[in-house]
């Protein structure tokens, strides 16, 4: 089994993700949009485990 050298979670809502990190240990919010998926996803290369949860 390969344990990831990281975890992500994300919160989905229609507007934003809050997402945190725990390689970053801080929290952040960007838009619910193709291009700010794509720029935040291009950070996590490989290892990563990556939960999500929706809103509501």
């Amino acid at each position: 089994m390969i344990i990831p050298a990281r975890c992500v979670g994300i919160d989905v809502s229609k507007q934003h993700l809050d997402i945190f990190d725990d390689g970053l240990g801080v929290p952040e919010r960007i838009a619910n949009a193709p291009q700010a998926i794509t720029q935040i996803a291009a950070r996590w290369r490989c290892n990563v485990l990556v939960v999500f949860e929706a809103t509501g």
